[in-house]
Parts: C-alpha cells; structure tokens; sequence
C-alpha cells in the first residue's frame, strides 16, 4: 500500500513539475525576416480564444546608439484564432532599416483578457537583421 501512494505521489509532482517548466505564453514568436523596406514577424496563437489585439515591441538592440527610434509594432483590431500561424509586417523605426530585437508586449483576446510577458511569464524574442541588397 505504501508504494502505491508513493508512486501516486512521484506522478502528481513529475506531472506539476513538467507543467511549471512549460512558459504560460500564449503566442509563439515563430521567426522574424527584414529587408530594406521593413520588417516581417510569424507568430503561432497558442491560446484558445481568438486575439483581438497584439503589440510588439521593435527596438535596436542594446549596442546601439540610445538616439535610434524605437518603435511599437501593433495590430489593433484583429483576429487572429487560435493554433493558426500569422505573418505582420511593419516599417522600421525612423524608417532606416537597422537591425531589431522583437519582443511581444502585450495580447487582447476575443474576451477582453490582456495578457503581458512577465519574469515569471517569458515569450520568445526575435533578433531580426536586414537582408543586405543585392
């Protein structure tokens, strides 16, 4: 009888345990593409509700100059549904094409629920380098 409540015991935290190592972020960050005239990102809604609203933030990575736009790429009414893979495209920030980091700021689903990445809640970045012309 002993054993059994053990291994009883030994499922429930290997089962708990493998779902706390799993991140809560609703969207998968898929892959990010730039070329001269803007940027690309494919994400995945992993949620199970449509989103209504997605934000990202579109910044120069931390090498560069401070005095380099940022930029805040947004959908504002959307659908995207759930299990789906989207593509958005935006201009880059100041409109020079410039390497950027991509990182979700903030989802509105169908229900109103806003989901925003936490320490505790990380979603995927994206580094994103433009493509050099030919």
């Amino acid at each position: 009888m002993g054993k059994a409540i053990a291994l009883v015991l030994l499922a429930l935290f290997a089962v708990s345990g493998a779902s706390a190592a799993k991140s809560a972020c609703p969207v998968l960050m898929v892959s990010g593409t730039g070329d001269r005239d803007g940027i690309a990102v494919t994400f995945r809604n992993l949620g199970k509700l449509p989103i209504r609203r997605i934000e990202f933030n579109c910044t120069p990575p931390r090498t560069q100059s401070r005095q380099t736009p940022r930029g805040q790429c947004a959908e504002q009414n959307a659908s995207f549904v759930p299990r789906t893979e989207f593509t958005v495209s935006y201009p880059y920030p100041g409109g020079k094409s410039a390497p950027l980091v991509v990182s979700l700021r903030s989802v509105t689903f169908s229900d109103g629920h806003t989901f925003k990445p936490s320490k505790r809640d990380p979603c995927r970045v994206l580094k994103i380098t433009p493509s050099r012309a030919k």
